[in-house]
């Protein structure tokens, strides 16, 4: 069966339409639930009491309620799209039965697309996309490329800007090394000056006020495993020194304490800002300094430096949670800088996913509060007490409406009440971003 697509409909299932080579996973109305791969040309879902009539290789017997009988069909067909191409979908088709729901909607046929949840009886059926290489965490790619260095002992200085993923690298770098004790991870900006110390090497009971009873400290915690040391630009001048003695010997001596214990671990420290700046500033001692980056030094990007990270990381998210992105929403994050890089961008999804009725993620208005807190973006000038001059909100409402329109002067103007020559005006090539809204 060939069937002609008009052209939108076309372009809408290039990037959302269900593939040979996506999953399927059923929730059964009783049982465990099993993933699929689609590598057939059509797939019969079938009630428990056609088990026998139905008898083709590509079967899937579902559980079903008293007086319930039910066939759906799978099955990819031929399509010709815009300039006659010839392209493949997956059709599902109501065999025998009453209408099925496809997203909440009550239908007998219609297309599959990726993350549809399709509802035969009280079974449930989502649709997955192919895990792409894209798909491959770019964290993996760089532990992969570097397995002489993740399998020794020596030191490893990660350094990037606050939410590229620091923390959740030292613990896959920890996973993938294979020793046998825990990952501890202790965050030196999180501590006052006075209990830093403490918190590493550990105390004996009466050291100070408030020692009521012995502590081991992340050292010993961490023996035979990985010690993650995060912040590490973070760190006093004076517990520099007594870190830099034992990264010489790996003993480590509680705070008021007389035995010395010797430790077996891996190092992994983190710095959000570069630590060569820090010893011109005077804030950390040049031999520290030399002592922690003589090791192995993993740099990690950030977003704005590398848009398919932001793609990547979008794709992986609604393979997650089932949701499925527009082009145009990829494009628009595509297009910003992300300061907070995937911490931000992360936060960001889930509250949107929230807010959101459907599995469906599109531009809408929480997409335009990123418009106003970005200033690389804007690009707007603060004034001395940082309120946004009256010009600038203009501007700033004048975006969202152009956006909110679909990027149509005519619509646009006529919505804010001013000509499309006002409008070019405040929606200068300095201000719009590089995407197709």
């Amino acid at each position: 069966m060939q069937i002609l697509e008009q052209p939108l409909i076309s372009d809408h299932l290039d990037h959302l339409g269900l593939k040979e080579g996506d999953s399927f996973e059923i929730l059964p109305i009783s049982g465990r639930r099993k993933t699929f791969t689609l590598n057939r040309t059509k797939i019969d879902f079938i009630s428990e009491n056609l088990k026998g009539l139905v008898q083709t290789q590509g079967v899937k017997v579902l559980g079903h309620q008293k007086r319930e009988s039910f066939h759906v069909q799978l099955k990819r067909v031929q399509c010709i799209g815009r300039n006659q191409g010839h392209k493949e979908r997956f059709l599902l088709t109501v065999v025998e039965g009453g209408p099925v729901r496809l997203n909440g909607n009550f239908i007998f046929n219609g297309y599959v697309e990726i993350n549809d949840r399709l509802e035969i009886g009280f079974n449930k059926i989502l649709f997955k996309q192919k895990m792409e290489e894209s798909f491959i965490d770019s964290q993996e790619e760089l532990i992969n490329g570097n397995s002489k260095i993740i399998n020794s002992t020596i030191p490893i200085l990660i350094e990037g800007e606050t939410g590229v993923g620091k923390t959740s690298l030292a613990r896959k770098i920890h996973m993938a090394s294979g020793r046998e004790g825990q990952f501890v991870h202790i965050n030196i900006s999180s501590f006052s000056p006075s209990l830093i110390e403490s918190e590493m090497f550990g105390h004996v009971k009466g050291a100070f006020t408030g020692a009521m009873n012995d502590k081991k400290g992340a050292f010993r915690e961490a023996s035979k495993g990985t010690l993650f040391i995060d912040e590490i630009d973070s760190l006093p001048l004076e517990i520099q020194t007594k870190l830099l003695l034992f990264l010489d010997n790996f003993t480590s001596r509680p705070v008021g304490g007389t035995i010395d214990h010797k430790v077996d671990l891996r190092i992994i420290f983190s710095s959000g800002s570069k630590l060569e700046s820090l010893v011109d500033k005077g804030k950390m001692r040049k031999d520290f300094y030399f002592r922690i980056s003589n090791g192995y030094c993993l740099k990690l990007k950030p977003l704005r430096d590398d848009p398919n990270l932001i793609v990547n990381f979008c794709e992986k998210f609604a393979n997650d949670h089932c949701l499925v992105f527009s082009k145009k929403i990829l494009e628009f994050y595509s297009s910003l800088p992300w300061p907070g890089n995937f911490r931000q961008l992360k936060g960001h999804l889930e509250r949107k996913i929230i807010l959101s009725s459907n599995n469906k993620v599109d531009f809408d208005y929480t997409d335009e509060e990123l418009i106003c807190q970005t200033s690389e973006l804007k690009k707007l000038v603060k004034n001395d007490e940082g309120l946004a001059t009256l010009a600038e909100i203009k501007e700033n409402h004048a975006l969202k409406v152009f956006l909110h329109c679909d990027k149509n002067y005519t619509k646009a103007a006529a919505l804010l009440g001013i000509s499309t020559r006002s409008l070019r005006g405040f929606v200068s090539k300095d201000i719009l971003p590089k995407y197709s809204i």
